[in-house]
């Protein structure tokens, strides 16, 4: 009885037709919000569902082919029209990547941060950008994001902005977490992923970056310049360029994706500041927020992230990624085989998704690349590499 239970509830019709919603316009913040600012909360309960990022209650999940992790995809479809304007052929991206062309002609449909992640880093390959991310930002128009954008560009100060977007950027994408982390002489604007590899990533966390730059510099209307600006993955090329573009230093390969700021940047006015919108748009993000469930990140990606952290400085050890996440190594092992996996499993995968991604960097020496994989000696990569792959690095690299 309780297999025919599973089979009626796996039938039901899951389809709610979905309600409409008076358009918005996006010239701009006061275009896009002068309505709502007018008209008070009526406008206001109607106009805000349509802005990018926030999908109606309504709105019945669709199911997609990636994790449950899902954004509003604006990078995606800033990074469509970027690759078609340039003569590349989209389709069979879109098509390789798990998205549709439905997702990328409707904001309002979310889709999964995996297909973003891999969608994005197919275009970067067919352009040959290893920055993509960052040049994606170039001439971006910050309305698109949504609400996000505007609960920030209507508060006080950037401390009180940076807060806002701490709090709601899980509406935007919940796959990543922002942390704001001032401290005496400095603030640091860490992101993290969460339920998704950050190993798997590089152009998304590249857009975010120089995004939290440019519309820092835009909401204040100063020369906002961070102190470094930290990121986990290794520039293999390129890294001056990318000084220019952030005009500031910038340290790949590291521990964290932050964003470090001059202290006395906590207090800048924003110079879009409008206190009615910003309760407006507050208690809209409250809502959005109410109907997003809490999603537990599960201990294979943590470790995941960890260990591709750690790798580098030949520290992705068990017992090191088990004092990461705040446990000793025998609880670490315990909760692993809970999910079906172990350790030397994970390890293993990260290592080996890394080689491939490095091995088709032609500029990228292979000792180079053992070093980013934690192997002390070149031999070791190359055995570890023929049994994934059946050939040795340089044999693959001949490939590409």
């Amino acid at each position: 009885m309780a297999a025919i239970a599973k089979v009626k509830l796996g039938a039901r019709d899951r389809q709610s037709a979905t309600r409409s919603f008076p358009n918005v316009k996006r010239e701009g913040q006061i275009n896009a919000t002068g309505d709502i600012a007018l008209f008070g909360r009526p406008c206001y309960r109607d106009a805000l569902p349509t802005l990018p990022g926030i999908v109606p209650m309504a709105r019945a999940a669709r199911k997609q082919p990636s994790s449950t992790r899902r954004c509003a995809g604006v990078l995606s479809r800033v990074a469509y029209e970027y690759a078609r304007r340039r003569g590349v052929v989209v389709a069979p991206l879109l098509e390789k990547a798990g998205l549709t062309q439905k997702e990328i002609d409707s904001p309002n449909l979310r889709i999964g941060v995996v297909n973003q992640i891999k969608f994005v880093g197919f275009v970067a390959a067919a352009l040959g950008d290893e920055l993509l991310g960052f040049h994606l930002v170039d001439g971006f128009e910050f309305g698109a994001i949504g609400l996000l954008y505007y609960v920030a560009a209507s508060a006080e100060t950037l401390g009180a902005a940076l807060n806002r977007v701490a709090r709601y950027i899980k509406i935007q994408n919940d796959g990543l977490r922002f942390e704001v982390l001032p401290k005496k002489n400095s603030i640091h604007l860490r992101l993290h992923y969460t339920g998704v590899p950050r190993y798997t990533d590089v152009h998304q966390i590249g857009s975010m970056i120089a995004l939290m730059i440019r519309i820092g510099r835009h909401l204040t209307g100063s020369t906002l310049k961070p102190t470094v600006a930290r990121i986990i993955h290794h520039i293999h090329h390129g890294k001056s360029e990318l000084e220019k573009l952030l005009d500031a230093k910038v340290e790949d390969g590291a521990r964290v994706d932050e964003i470090e700021l001059p202290a006395a940047s906590w207090n800048l006015p924003i110079v879009s500041a409008d206190s009615h919108l910003h309760d407006l748009c507050v208690q809209a993000c409250e809502e959005a927020l109410a109907r997003r469930r809490p999603k537990e990140s599960s201990l294979k990606v943590k470790v995941e992230n960890a260990t591709a952290a750690l790798l580098p400085h030949g520290q992705a050890r068990h017992d090191l990624v088990a004092a990461e996440l705040g446990m000793s190594p025998r609880t670490l092992t315990r909760r692993l085989a809970a999910e079906g996996v172990s350790f030397a499993e994970i390890l293993k995968e990260v290592r080996e998704a890394l080689a491939k991604r490095y091995i088709a960097d032609r500029t990228l020496p292979i000792s180079q690349i053992a070093w980013l994989l934690g192997y002390a000696e070149v031999s070791g990569f190359t055995r570890a590499f023929q049994r994934w792959t059946g050939i040795v690095p340089s044999a693959a690299r001949a490939q590409h």
